[in-house]
């Protein structure tokens, strides 16, 4: 059997990183569907999604609200009770692989500078600034 799915979306708000033992972090995408609606227009999916580890650390540093991103992983599901004791499900992607998508105005800018002065380097690296001409890719 096979759980693979591939996602090509703009996250939805910035990533919600949390350190410790194993790094994590949250976000969504938005996902364009292949088809208009009544009106014309493309409705949107928006997934939810989850890394761990140095894939964690690597997506809060480099992308936020806006940026483009083609996401490979696993669909998870589950369950919680809620304090009203209703059954919660819950879909996201368990994130094993990113890709950078877009072009050079992809996502917001100023927003990435403030991150990575608030945040700074992962794993004793150090953060660089590079424009996406220099990019080889």
């Amino acid at each position: 059997m096979l759980n693979s799915v591939q996602l090509h979306g703009r996250l939805t708000a910035e990533p919600q990183y949390k350190d410790g033992q194993t790094p994590m972090v949250r976000f969504s995408l938005a996902v364009q569907r292949n088809f208009k609606n009544k009106d014309g227009n493309y409705d949107a999916d928006f997934i939810n999604c989850m890394a761990f580890g140095n894939r964690a650390n690597m997506i809060a540093q480099y992308f936020h609200k806006g940026s483009e991103m083609i996401a490979t992983g696993e669909w998870r599901t589950g369950s919680y009770t809620n304090q009203q004791g209703q059954k919660i499900y819950t879909n996201e992607l368990n994130v094993n692989t990113v890709d950078f998508a877009g072009g050079k105005n992809s996502g917001n800018q100023n927003s990435n500078q403030q991150r990575n002065s608030q945040q700074g380097s992962y794993g004793g690296a150090q953060t660089v600034d590079v424009t996406d001409d220099e990019l080889p890719f």
